[in-house]
């Protein structure tokens, strides 16, 4: 079997193998900070797009309402978003930023986007501290409607599907610490033109496997200044991680069937 590691969560790295056509519906890097107000402030923020406008040109804007805790008051809270045309996007609110990407390469590659970005952040916009850094893989495998995932996984991630035959739906969810930080891994199986996460993760007209992998660290009582050049190499570890969970979760069939590239 491709998998020698008998603790995803701690084991060392493993070798990458490239997949030509790989899975993968979405990544999904994040940094989360200290609110910071200005934000909301679309002159507060041009600094920051015209860092970056050359790579990612288009704009938008999403606004999200909600409530503050023990009031009956709605806040309104700008997300801006910036795209390019390769399927990239970078979104800055008031306490996050993330980059998020249909068409992933590599780590490599991935992080030193990310870099750039955090780089542009903390020269304008200037979070002095963090208090997430995440970065979420989503794998979306599509079926026919009687096509089993055996033999392209190990047992442990089959679950009953095969056992009670046709089903609405199935997910599994693991939650714990990890050698970096932590981990929350949901995946199994969705009908048609249904998702665990639209957000993240677009219902498709065929059912579907899925494997979604946040790996992250949290800091919440200590102090972390906000360094890009740090963030950026511990999202390349978290990354890491997540991959380790990959190729611990699915077999050789999986990897042939998704065109392994020999190394």
């Amino acid at each position: 079997m491709t998998y020698n590691v008998v603790d995803p969560l701690f084991s060392e790295e493993l070798p990458e193998i490239p997949l030509a056509n790989a899975p993968l519906a979405r990544v999904l890097a994040q940094v989360r900070f200290p609110e910071i107000q200005s934000v909301q402030d679309k002159s507060f923020v041009a600094p920051f797009q015209e860092r970056i406008r050359k790579l990612y040109p288009r704009t938008m804007t999403d606004t999200l309402n909600g409530f503050l805790v023990g009031s009956p008051h709605l806040v309104s809270t700008n997300i801006w978003r910036y795209l390019d045309a390769d399927g990239w996007r970078v979104s800055l609110s008031d306490s996050f930023m993330s980059l998020e990407t249909t068409k992933y390469t590599s780590r490599k590659d991935f992080t030193s986007r990310f870099l750039f970005l955090l780089q542009q952040l903390a020269e304008t916009v200037g979070p002095t501290h963090t208090n997430r850094i995440g970065i979420r893989y989503v794998d979306q495998v599509l079926l026919d409607e009687s096509e089993s995932m055996s033999g392209m996984l190990r047992k442990e991630m089959i679950g009953v599907k095969d056992i009670f035959g046709k089903t609405h739906h199935m997910i599994s969810e693991l939650e714990g610490a990890s050698k970096e930080g932590g981990v929350l891994v949901r995946w199994g199986h969705m009908p048609a033109m249904a998702s665990h996460d639209p957000d993240i993760m677009i219902p498709i007209d065929k059912p579907s496997w899925f494997l979604d992998v946040d790996s992250y660290k949290i800091h919440e009582s200590e102090t972390v200044a906000f360094n890009p050049e740090e963030v950026a190499d511990l999202t390349y570890s978290l990354a890491t991680r997540a991959y380790t969970i990959f190729r611990w979760s699915v077999t050789d069939q999986f990897l042939d069937r998704y065109g392994r590239i020999a190394q």
